[in-house]
Parts: structure tokens; C-alpha cells; sequence
């Protein structure tokens, strides 16, 4: 009295399996396409951001070159064009802002015209730049000398923190914020 059934012969069994196994086939293949999919959308910004950095880190040392170079390019888009607009920074405790570059750069070709030898050279190492977006930020350290007839005048290193946004194409310089230490008392 007992009923002996075998499970691989019995048409009802074998019909639930194979559609058990199309559905498991079906979950595995849409998760395998998702997978796939996300890798393809991870991979591009990863492979975009590498090169942005570069973009940044190039924004980064052409502000320092454009401020070293002006005594002879005498070019102050050179300098403005890589800050926003609304741009403010911190330079040793100072606030400075676009209009306060432009400013100094104005003062800075007066000096030149009458006949100044003052000359900058101006050093960016240590630079790592990030990205989130459509801003980043970067640190860095800085050398800054002033220059007199060849003798070295002055002297000023420390570190910044910048922060860049992007405008179209371009990374700008949104904010700065750079100081030198303090030696402990």
C-alpha cells in the first residue's frame, strides 16, 4: 500500500524543474547583465577622474607658473583666467579675493615699468588633487621667493588647500587657503 513514485519520471516533477531552472538561469544571466552594467558605469568615471586629476593638478601649477612668469609675460588673464569669479582665499591670514590679484598684479607691472628687478619664482610639490563631481580640491606645499638682482630677498613655504569648480571645460579656483607654520614658543 504504499505508493512508489520516481521523481525523475514523473512529468509534473520534470516540468517544475526545468522551469526552476529557466528561472534560476533567468536570475543569474539579469544579475550577470547588471553586474556588467555597473562595472561599465564605475569604470568610466574611474578612467575620467584619472584624467581630470590631471586637469586639476595642471590648474594648480599653471596659477603658480602664470604668477612667475608675469614679470615677463606681463599678462594678468594668464593668472585670472584659472580663478572664478567669486573666488576668495586665505594667504597667511589675509583674505584675498579675484579683485585683490588683479590688484597686486596691476601694483606688481607699475613696479615692473619703472624699472623693478623684483621677480617671483614660485614652487607647487607635494600636490594630490580629488574629485566629487563638478568640484575637487587639492593640498600641496609651496615655495615662494622673491628675487632682487639675482639675490634671493625672501622666502616663504608652506601648505594649501584649494578648492577647484568646474565651469564648462575648465577647473577653476574657487577657494585657497594657504599658510606657512608657526614655529612652537
Amino acid at each position: 500500500m504504499f505508493a512508489s513514485s520516481n521523481h525523475e519520471t514523473c512529468p509534473s516533477t520534470i516540468q517544475a524543474d526545468r522551469s526552476l531552472q529557466v528561472r534560476l538561469l533567468s536570475l543569474l544571466l539579469s544579475r550577470s547583465i547588471y553586474a556588467l552594467l555597473l562595472l561599465c558605469l564605475l569604470w568610466t568615471p574611474v578612467a575620467w577622474s584619472a584624467e581630470e586629476k590631471g586637469v586639476i593638478e595642471k590648474t594648480i601649477k599653471d596659477a603658480a607658473m602664470a604668477s612667475a612668469t608675469f614679470s615677463e609675460t606681463r599678462d594678468k588673464q594668464a593668472v585670472l583666467k584659472l580663478y572664478t569669479k567669486d573666488y576668495v582665499g586665505i594667504q597667511d591670514g589675509e583674505t584675498e579675493t579675484r579683485e585683490s590679484i588683479e590688484k597686486w598684479l596691476s601694483d606688481y607691472d607699475a613696479e615692473l615699468t619703472k624699472g623693478s628687478t623684483l621677480r617671483f619664482i614660485s614652487i607647487v610639490s607635494n600636490l594630490h588633487a580629488y574629485m566629487l563631481g563638478p568640484m575637487a580640491w587639492a593640498t600641496y606645499d609651496y615655495v615662494f621667493q622673491s628675487i632682487r638682482k639675482g639675490e634671493l630677498e625672501g622666502q616663504d613655504s608652506g601648505q594649501c588647500t584649494t578648492i577647484l569648480r568646474k565651469e564648462g571645460s575648465a577647473w577653476l579656483i574657487q577657494h585657497e587657503h594657504c599658510s606657512k607654520p608657526r614655529m612652537m614658543k
